[in-house]
């Protein structure tokens, strides 16, 4: 008996360990919560980070300005667009996909898209909750990821980490356009590149939720 009892304090306790996120710096701009287990790459000039929870798995990406394709933000007309043309983006690379739950979220000053996006793999049907913000030279994209048939337990831990994204506040709109040198100068369109990357980045993340997935059945 005492054993059943300390058998299932130690699930417990590693249950709330997993749970547990801790704050990180992405950059001087920009810092979430993540489980201490995490892993960084930086691929093509992306930042990359990803790590797991109980019932799902994260993925953040950091696309720097780039000038040969950026397009030319100086107003929050101009950000509505290059969010629309960022989904419009995600739906082209992900054609078998459904979006819902589109809408611009203002937090602190600052203007950001949320999404989610369902894929039927075959294995059973995925939810990808997005939030995405153009700050200080960059876009930043925040994944939570999780099977449609946890999606009542994995509601909270989304929650949990979209929430944490913490920019400093003192940011403005402003903070928000991008500077003549580092972009086309054009308005937002769709470009080659940017596909590419997009589905360069949707490969990663298949390849580490294949990574998990296997590593979950091995235990």
């Amino acid at each position: 008996m005492k054993k059943i009892i300390l058998i299932q304090l130690l699930l417990l306790f590693t249950l709330i360990s997993a749970a547990q996120l801790k704050p990180y710096k992405i950059d001087d701009s920009v810092q979430v919560s993540l489980p201490a287990d995490y892993k960084k790459t930086d691929t093509l000039g992306q930042t990359v980070v990803s790590a797991s929870t109980q019932f799902g798995n994260i993925l953040i990406i950091k696309t720097p300005d780039d000038p040969s394709r950026t397009p030319d933000i100086e107003k929050e007309k101009n950000l509505n667009d290059f969010y629309k043309n960022y989904l419009q983006k995600i739906k082209s690379s992900t054609p078998q996909a459904t979006i819902s739950d589109e809408k611009d979220t203002i937090i602190n000053n600052l203007l950001y898209k949320d999404f989610t996006l369902a894929v039927d793999s075959g294995s059973g049907r995925q939810l990808r909750d997005f939030r995405v913000v153009h700050v200080n030279g960059a876009t930043y994209t925040f994944e939570f990821l999780y099977q449609d048939i946890h999606k009542t337990y994995a509601a909270e831990e989304s929650r949990n980490f979209l929430n944490s994204i913490k920019i400093p506040p003192d940011a403005t709109l402003e903070n928000q356009f991008t500077s003549p040198e580092n972009t086309t100068g054009k308005p937002p369109a769709i470009d080659r590149t940017g596909l590419i990357t997009a589905i360069i980045g949707a490969v990663v993340l298949i390849v580490i939720i294949l990574i998990i997935m296997r590593r979950r059945k091995r235990h």
